[in-house]
């Protein structure tokens, strides 16, 4: 295994973890017992998500090398949650980051060169869809139709 195929599997990792924390924090912060149990199933998952990563073998997981660009900057996302956001700033952090979390899969799939590991980022990436399009029908339902 490659340095590179390490670091990106940990950096994946270290990503789901935070995205867990993310969605623990703000189902603290949420009203709606159905917006808040929906941000915990969310966390969840992601913890799915991380186990997932670190359940693979590492040893056998090879890259094509990567590309010039590490496309680094795809994968994060500017605005840390706050005690003062609105909820049009957490509904866009949390569209942000599950779009960044996309981006990754379907980056880390298309330079995966064993089939299987491709089929789980493959798999990690729709999920992350999902997510993103959850909080993208709250946007459109709440905070477009609010203003």
């Amino acid at each position: 295994m490659t340095i590179f195929a390490k670091e990106a599997i940990e950096f994946a990792i270290e990503k789901e973890q935070e995205a867990a924390d993310f969605y623990n924090a703000l189902a603290k912060r949420v009203d709606r017992p159905a917006i808040k149990e929906e941000l915990l199933r969310f966390a969840a998952m992601e913890m799915g998500h991380k186990h997932r990563l670190q359940s693979l073998d590492l040893e056998k997981i090879s890259f094509a090398p990567p590309a010039q660009d590490l496309k680094i900057a795809n994968y994060l996302t500017a605005k840390e949650p706050s005690d003062d956001m609105s909820y049009a700033d957490i509904l866009t952090i949390a569209m942000e980051r599950e779009l960044a979390s996309q981006r990754l899969y379907l980056d880390l799939a298309a330079i995966t060169l064993d089939p299987a590991v491709r089929l789980v980022f493959k798999n990690l990436s729709a999920e992350e869809a999902n997510h993103k399009n959850y909080f993208e029908t709250i946007w459109d339902e709440k905070i477009l139709t609010e203003n």
